[in-house]
């Protein structure tokens, strides 16, 4: 029989034939032990919530013929005052004959209103008030049957079924301080210092004794917009007809100019870190190309192509001991030129490595090549397009439904859909076999630490408030949270949270556009000007010894801003935050730019950097 660490060796294929309708079973065997636990009746409940439906389906039938007896009353009237004034007319222009019809019209249109349509209307609301009432109470019903299923719901399940699934995997209830200080004292992980980035969510935990740490990060950098202006210009020119007359001919030109200016753009960024001393001086980056959408023609073409830069580059570089590896299609495709270690990039990438990470990249499902993959001594950093969109955080509000049929169809895909991202952005390194054959070393922990907690679980909870909750109240933008540890009392520390964001003020430049009149025109351009702005907050964060949904009931929920829960820790916000209801929003920032959307191109220059 197959052993877990063998399978793991080809991940592409085994996610296929295993892991796939393992976790899917998995998934399944959850949900009917958690609706067996709760003691719902399924059937019952589904009864209700067609039933809410059906009744929900007749209301708006009603509505439906009450909105048309409401366009035909609109109608009528339209009729009876076009009716009236067409008889006043016509009595007035002496044609009685056109008067007295108009007349009739516009008296048998108000008749029509007040004693057929009008009675109608009231009935049919009657009837729509008595069926909304009805669907009303059958959603309350269906909701209450599903209560004890719910109220059991916990963020941790989507953990438990990937450990279920891959029982060789560690992952963490929390990014803690020892998790940290192996990452960081043993490969090198920095922290997240500076005011450019925060984290949104983490995932931690380790793959056969080697760590690895999913996080979602919310990135500004400063860039340059372009502001666009107009201007309608209007001239008028003279000519002479055959007959010797002058005539005058109108034009009309839109004039355009832009400007330039900088500005602050925020994005996300979902990535993987995965710490591993094998081949530790060895750095290269591979660059997605996604070869999966290329036919055989094109692939051909693609590898024959790429290989006579990969021979010029082993003619050029024969010093530094640059060669090609043999196989051309991995050569052509993985690509990692830019490799300083040869013989280690060898040794990681034996035989087996190389077809395994073909397979990953030609694969058409579910991904393909859509990765970045850089190494930097000990730390891989996997970057995928298929990670942007993924919800890294597993609250389990989401499988909230009067209806038993949509929590398990919500239930199964989130799952299985976190699942499918989560392995294939392990893939990768999953297809090289020398990181799961290498057991990294015992690694001395420090005693104590002068925090409980992270900076990153820090930086997840203050986000979790909601930037805008503590941003300074003239921001136009988002704003950056960053924690810094002021005091460590017990289990609970004192934190600083600082919000940077930036005010901006309407400006206007003039632009000088030569028309087609001949003449210079001043053309204005508005553009927007932003100042840095910070803001600075306290916040205590500390463990709790309870679930999410017991927590939403607690005291501490009173105390603390919705939302602020997350892995069994909880934030209360100081004194001088004072946030109430009447606390001014950050202000609207629709007419300075949307926040645009994760851009992958922009972190491979990070990726460089670290």
């Amino acid at each position: 029989m197959t052993n877990e660490t063998d399978l793991l060796l080809e991940p592409s294929q085994s996610f296929e034939k295993v892991y796939k309708e393992r976790f899917e079973t998995a998934a399944k065997e959850l949900l009917d032990a958690l609706v067996k636990k709760s003691g719902i009746d399924e059937e019952e409940n589904r009864k209700t919530a067609k039933a809410h439906r059906d009744k929900k389906a007749e209301a708006d039938k009603v509505g439906k013929k009450l909105r048309g007896l409401g366009a035909l009353r609109t109608l009528l009237i339209i009729l009876a005052v076009l009716g009236v004034i067409v008889a006043i007319g016509a009595f007035y222009m002496a044609e009685i004959a056109v008067g007295a019809v108009s007349l009739v019209v516009a008296v048998g249109a108000v008749l029509l209103i007040f004693l057929v349509i009008k009675k109608k209307r009231k009935a049919l609301q009657e009837i729509k008030e008595k069926l909304d009432a009805e669907a009303q109470l059958l959603y309350d019903k269906a909701w209450a049957q599903m209560q004890p299923l719910l109220t059991i719901f916990d963020n941790n399940m989507t953990y438990d079924l990937i450990r279920k699934t891959l029982p060789t995997l560690v992952i963490d209830d929390t990014f803690d301080n020892r998790r940290y200080d192996y990452m960081e004292g043993k490969y090198g992980l920095p922290d997240n210092p500076g005011d450019e980035d925060s984290t949104l969510g983490v995932l931690s935990g380790e793959i056969i004794g080697n760590p690895f740490l999913f996080e979602k990060i919310f990135r500004h950098k400063m860039g340059m917009q372009t502001y666009e202006g107009t201007k309608v210009i209007h001239w008028t020119t003279y000519s002479r007809d055959s007959k010797g007359h002058t005539v005058a001919h109108h034009h009309t030109q839109t004039l355009h100019a832009h400007v330039r200016k900088p500005k602050p753009f925020y994005s996300t960024l979902t990535r993987l870190v995965y710490g591993n001393d094998a081949a530790p001086d060895l750095s290269f980056l591979h660059e997605r190309t996604h070869c999966e959408k290329l036919n055989e023609k094109q692939l051909e073409s693609t590898v024959k192509k790429n290989m006579k830069e990969i021979r010029k580059k082993a003619k050029e570089n024969m010093s530094s001991g640059f060669t090609e590896m043999g196989n051309e299609a991995f050569d052509a495709l993985f690509g990692a030129t830019d490799r300083d270690n040869e013989v280690q990039f060898r040794l990681l990438f034996t035989p087996l490595a190389q077809q395994n990470m073909l397979d990953l990249m030609k694969g058409g499902s579910p991904y393909g090549d859509d990765f970045n993959f850089a190494k930097r001594k000990c730390l891989n950093y996997i970057i995928s397009e298929h990670a942007q969109t993924w919800d890294i955080d597993t609250d389990c509000d989401r499988y909230n439904s009067y209806d038993i049929d949509i929590t398990r169809k919500t239930f199964t895909e989130y799952n299985q859909t976190y699942f499918r991202s989560f392995f294939f952005d392990m893939a990768p390194l999953l297809s090289v076999p020398l990181y799961q054959q290498n057991k990294p070393r015992e690694y001395i922990y420090h005693e104590t630490y002068n925090r409980n907690y992270t900076t990153r679980e820090a930086e997840i909870l203050a986000n979790k408030l909601g930037y805008k909750n503590l941003a300074h109240p003239a921001s136009a933008t988002p704003a950056i949270l960053k924690t810094t540890i002021t005091n460590r009392r017990g289990e609970v520390d004192t934190l600083r949270v600082t919000a940077y964001s930036y005010r901006a003020v309407r400006r206007v430049d003039y632009v000088t556009v030569h028309g087609r009149d001949g003449r210079f025109h001043q053309v204005p351009v508005y553009w927007y000007e932003y100042f840095p702005l910070s803001r600075e907050s306290e916040m205590e964060i500390s463990h709790l010894d309870m679930t999410e949904k017991q927590y939403d009931g607690s005291r501490f929920a009173q105390a603390a801003a919705p939302n602020a829960f997350y892995h069994k820790l909880y934030a209360t916000l100081g004194p001088e935050l004072g946030l109430t209801d009447d606390n001014p929003n950050a202000a609207d920032d629709a007419d300075v730019g949307d926040i645009i959307e994760s851009s992958l191109d922009e972190f491979d220059d990070d990726i460089q950097e670290e």
